[in-house]
């Protein structure tokens, strides 16, 4: 029988696993404002962005662990979500209570140092997050519209934490690129339900009948991101940022390349939950980032 240290280090282990470490990789938005501003060597900037991308992350681990508790008999029929700490019985129930308000309180004592155009986002995405949990995910298309608005208040969140980092044109190009995504994600869970026998996905109304529809609303949000990135690039801000702001243009294809091969793959099934996490772990993703940071530096940096 486990001792009581070891028992304590199981708990701490899957408390850890219960924050979802591995969605920490989402709240990078915050740092977009701060890398599309230039402001690189701006200490105060950075800290500001370091601190509230911390508290983020405390504040979607607290929304992660409610979102356990609240689906924790649906997760128990899921065959890869039954392995989560809460429904597997890894985790007592007593620790969620007590874990999700603990890492809410740090994360708004944190954002109280913060401005407070920042708090009052962090506010937001947390009330959001709570209505997504008990109201809205089981409602079709509103859940994935509420998906692609939590991901852009990230960026609006970064966007309060640098000088002049407001642009609706980047918010629009968010939200559609978002949009497209969360319409992704739903069809990879179809795909997998469908591995499975099922009709339906557990806990939700998307059913096999909606791929067409998904497939058909991605594709066009993402049309609509690059169209919306290339207005981006004839706005006022663009012009007083980059020598050669035309050169962002090449960032269209690397942009339209990479949401395809997102859509080929999850027609393939071979993404099987978050599209963002995917990204994170997939190299020519990367190699897409890095491609796109080289093009915006040379806009930047260099008179065409």
């Amino acid at each position: 029988m486990p001792n009581n240290k070891t028992k304590h280090k199981a708990y701490i282990k899957a408390s850890f696993s219960a924050m979802r470490p591995y969605h920490f990789a989402k709240n990078f938005l915050l740092f977009i404002p701060f890398l599309v501003g230039h402001h690189y060597f701006n200490l105060i900037s950075l800290k500001n962005n370091l601190v509230g991308f911390l508290a983020f992350c405390l504040l979607a681990s607290s929304a992660y662990v409610i979102n356990d508790l609240v689906d924790l008999e649906k997760d128990k029929q899921h065959s890869r979500k039954q392995k989560r700490p809460f429904a597997s019985g890894e985790l007592p129930l007593n620790v969620g209570f007590t874990l999700a308000p603990c890492l809410l309180l740090i994360a708004f004592v944190i954002s109280f140092y913060l401005p407070l155009c920042f708090l009052l986002s962090a506010i937001s995405y947390y009330s959001l997050t709570l209505l997504y949990s008990f109201f809205i995910k089981q409602k079709k298309w509103l859940d994935v519209a509420l998906l692609a608005i939590l991901y852009s208040l990230r960026v609006f969140a970064g966007m309060a934490l640098v000088e002049n980092g407001y642009s609706l044109w980047l918010i629009i190009f968010v939200l559609f690129l978002f949009f497209s995504l969360a319409l992704l994600k739903r069809y990879a869970e179809l795909y997998n339900a469908q591995l499975e026998n099922k009709t339906s996905i557990i806990g939700r109304a998307y059913q096999l009948v909606d791929r067409g529809k998904l497939i058909f609303l991605g594709q066009t949000s993402t049309y609509l991101a690059i169209l919306t990135f290339i207005f981006y690039i004839y706005s006022k801000k663009v012009l007083f940022l980059y020598k050669s702001p035309l050169l962002l243009w090449l960032i269209c294809p690397c942009l339209f390349v990479w949401l395809k091969r997102l859509w080929h793959f999850a027609q393939q099934g071979k993404i099987y939950d978050d599209p963002v996490v995917f990204t994170v772990t997939d190299k020519f993703s990367w190699a897409i980032v890095i491609l796109i940071a080289v093009i915006s530096l040379f806009a930047a940096w260099i008179t065409v």
